[in-house]
């Protein structure tokens, strides 16, 4: 055998071994631990037939899918992210919408500690203790109960400076979960809070640092309980 020939030899029994042991270990893992997966197919979406989601995630993307598989993987991912996932009727009317807490009983358990550790993303921006100096923003100490672009010596935003009223809770509440929304206009570039609990946290800390702070809002009565 010629060395050309005896080096092409070793290169594709090389090829073949490995192709062979890869084969072997994927059998020998399917064997020794056999995965279940289930047997009815995953969320409906509105409009769109049901997605057999475990088939999709197994097979793709892999060379043994079935063909469409890829396709149908992707638009449950899309109608996913769009909001478009569809319960069950009877588990629409089991679940309901959740109903909302209201401000003051968010602001009845709020842990004003947390709410500084929150302010700390703010940091960059404002500044917390008495006197302290303006920076993008203005000096946040007393800010619950002033009125609106009322700190002296900052140069608000058109938007703000006409917008009037007080820092009341509810006010920061609206301002805090999306700025742009409250303000439209203002120079503020925070994209807000989304969580209200967070927000409960971080208005509880700027009352503990405004002196003339009013008390919270009453949280809401709730209705009895049925009997």
């Amino acid at each position: 055998m010629t060395p050309g020939l005896w080096e092409r030899t070793k290169v594709v029994g090389a090829i073949g071994l490995a192709f062979g042991t890869l084969g072997f270990c994927l059998w020998f893992g399917s064997w020794a631990m056999p995965i279940t997966y289930p047997e009815q197919r995953g969320y409906p979406i509105e409009g769109v037939p049901p997605v057999d989601l475990a088939s999709a995630q197994r097979n793709w993307p892999g060379g043994e899918a079935r063909p469409g598989d890829r396709e149908i993987l992707l638009g449950y991912v899309r109608d996913l992210e769009a909001g478009r996932v569809t319960l069950p009727q009877g588990a629409q009317q089991a679940a309901g919408p959740a109903a909302p807490v209201d401000l003051g009983t968010l602001l009845a358990g709020a842990d004003a500690g947390r709410g500084e550790r929150t302010a700390q993303v703010c940091a960059s921006c404002h500044t917390f203790e008495a006197g302290g100096p303006n920076r993008t923003g203005p000096n946040l100490h007393g800010v619950v109960g002033r009125a609106v672009a009322g700190h002296s010596g900052f140069n608000y935003s058109p938007a703000l400076a006409g917008h009037g009223g007080q820092w009341t809770y509810e006010a920061l509440d609206q301002f805090l979960a999306s700025p742009s929304r409250a303000v439209p206009g203002t120079r503020m570039a925070f994209a807000g809070l989304r969580n209200p609990r967070d927000r409960a946290h971080l208005i509880a800390y700027l009352a503990r640092i405004s002196p003339t702070a009013p008390p919270f809002p009453a949280p809401a009565a709730t209705a009895p309980a049925a009997p």
